[in-house]
This record gives C-alpha cells, structure tokens and sequence, in this order.
C-alpha cells in the first residue's frame, strides 16, 4: 500500500504525472506498471523475510513454496489496487499517509494478524473477514502452517480477487494525471 500510494502521490507533487499525460501511455497501463515495479521490489524483500525466518526462528513452510509465493503476489496485486486508489486523488503525502494509515490500523487490528478475530463479539465477524487482509493471512497461515494447498484456499482467493477488481477498477475510474 505505502510503496505504490507515496509514489503515485510524488510523482503528481513534483508533475511527472502531467508529462505522463503528454504520452500516448493509457491510465490503465500506467497503474498496472505502477503495480509491476512494486511487485519487483517485493519479491526479494519477502524472500529475505521467509529467508529470515527460516534461520532465526526455525519457520517452516508446510505447504507448497509456490502456493505460498503466488498468494504473495496476488496479496500485493490487490493491495496495490487498494494504494493505487487511495493514491488516485490524494494531493499531498500527509493526505496519502493518513488516508492509509486510516486503512490499514482496521486491518491490523481486526484481520487476525496481531490478535485472534475469535476474541471479537459475534456481530463484528462478518465486517472482520470482509477486511482485505483477513483473506491474505488465513491464506498464508493455511498454506505455511498446515499444508493447505490454493485450492484449499479458493474462498479466500476470490475475496481477495473482488478485492483486488473492484479497487483497481475505481482507482482506474478516479485516477487523475494532475
């Protein structure tokens, strides 16, 4: 979220998004290349974590490493739809920052990642597994801790594939070049 939101809202404060305009480049293909040097960026970022992990912690995955692999990246390519559309119309990058921050504290707080969702009241379950980040994380837990394979994981992949849509269709939709 934070590598494509501060980057999409720097380039339009110092007007590179203005001469991206002047190009016969489309909103579309820039966003996904948005979306893809990110990408680039992630991957050894988080092969230096599971690396990390595995020699510190002793973390085995259970599961198979490119399941595990292709969940990361369908994780960055729906936060990264979720960034470019916070991004679309941010003007400064306080206003990115809190706006993001404002985002993803829910996520944490909410989705399982720092603390059990089944210590939630009833009522709050359902807004907690619609929160993006829910998915991603009892996808990963199933593939790295219990052998899970993607097909065990269909529901969360296609909530995260929604996810995934419907944010990069809006950013696609209110991206604006100034």
């Amino acid at each position: 979220l934070w590598g494509v939101g501060f980057v999409t809202v720097e380039m339009r404060i110092r007007k590179l998004l203005k001469r991206f305009l002047a190009t016969p480049m489309s909103k579309s293909q820039f966003l996904l290349s948005i979306m893809v040097s990110r990408m680039l960026f992630m991957v050894p970022e988080v092969l230096l974590l599971v690396f990390f992990a595995r020699i510190v912690f002793g973390v085995r995955v259970f599961g198979s490493p490119l399941a595990l692999a292709f969940l990361i990246l369908f994780g960055s390519v729906m936060f990264s739809g979720i960034g470019l559309l916070i991004a679309s119309r941010a003007k400064t990058l306080e206003a990115v920052s809190g706006i993001l921050n404002l985002i993803m504290m829910p996520m944490w707080i909410g989705s399982g990642v720092f603390f059990s969702r089944e210590r939630y009241p009833d009522a709050m379950q359902p807004f907690l597994r619609a929160l993006p980040l829910t998915p991603l994380v009892d996808a990963l837990r199933g593939v790295m801790l219990e052998g899970q394979t993607l097909l065990g994981t269909w529901q969360e992949l296609v909530i995260l594939a929604a996810w995934g849509l419907v944010s990069f269709g809006l950013a696609l939709r209110f991206f604006r070049w100034s």
